[in-house]
Order: C-alpha cells, then sequence, then structure tokens
C-alpha cells in the first residue's frame, strides 16, 4: 500500500513543518518535527515603561506551504511578582519570511504590564508546546523604568 501525502503540507508527508517563534527581539526559530523532544530553554527580554502594555513575545507556525498551522499551546510556569502576563490573539502580517513572499496569520501575543508605579525588573517563565511535539521553556526578564512625562521641563 503507498503512503499518501498529507494535505496542506506540500506533499512532504508531514516530515518538514516550519514553525516560527518571533520573540520581541524578532529572532526566528526553524523547528524540526519529531516525537518526544526535550525540552530547550530560551532567555528572553523585553522593557518598556511601568503601567504600559510591554510586548513580551510573538508566537504563531507557518508551514512550509505559506499557510497557517496549528498555534502553539502557551502555559505560565512563573507568574511575574510585579506584573501581569496575558496572551492576546491576533493576526500577524509578514512579508519576505521564508518562500513566502507576503501573508498574514494568525498569532498569540505576549503582553507584560507592571504595577503601576513599579520600576525595575520582572521576571516570568512560559512553556510554549509546539504541534510537532516539541517544547520550549521561556524565561522572560522584563526591565520596566518609571513612566515618562510627555511634557517639557521648563
Amino acid at each position: 500500500m503507498r503512503k499518501q501525502s498529507s494535505p496542506g503540507l506540500g506533499g512532504l508527508n508531514g516530515r518538514l513543518w516550519l514553525s516560527c517563534l518571533l520573540a520581541a527581539i524578532g529572532a526566528c526559530l526553524p523547528l524540526q518535527a519529531a516525537s518526544a523532544q526535550p525540552a530547550t530553554t530560551v532567555q528572553r527580554s523585553a522593557k518598556g515603561a511601568s503601567g504600559k502594555d510591554i510586548q513580551i513575545g510573538v508566537y504563531l507556525n507557518v508551514l512550509v506551504n505559506c499557510k497557517s498551522g496549528p498555534l502553539p499551546a502557551i502555559r505560565m510556569i512563573v507568574p511575574p511578582e510585579n506584573g501581569s502576563a496575558t496572551v492576546k490573539r491576533a493576526k500577524v502580517s509578514l512579508t519576505n519570511y521564508k518562500n513566502c513572499m507576503a501573508l498574514e496569520v494568525p498569532a498569540f501575543i505576549g503582553i507584560y504590564r507592571s504595577k503601576p508605579d513599579f520600576a525595575g525588573s520582572d521576571h516570568l517563565t512560559l512553556s510554549v508546546s509546539y504541534p510537532n511535539g516539541r517544547t520550549e521553556t521561556q524565561q522572560i526578564t522584563v526591565t520596566v523604568g518609571a513612566k515618562q512625562n510627555r511634557g517639557r521641563d521648563i
């Protein structure tokens, strides 16, 4: 019996998916399809003003045929002590991404917001589980500065 290609995977029998994790710094990591891969730990950082939304990550999955794949599961392992972290659903537009000239795909956006008057460093840890079995532990450090006065000094 001949094995048939999975539809939507460009005839690659599911062996090669291109998954991507865009962190706040914009780094992409190609992920290899495998079963039961060991978890990796990644250090991430972000910074912003006190009491404002700070983007800590963008999580998406783009297949080799430039279509969106299943989004990763994101779980809070260690919450921040001086603020809160949430995940919002969004659409991300990409151009010249790998072999895809232009595309728009669903994504999860990680957002951190400090307590109103907090300034300093806060830490949180997320677990990101991809559909291909790969799990990544993200240790995120958020540097929070005082609110910036938009007025001029006289």
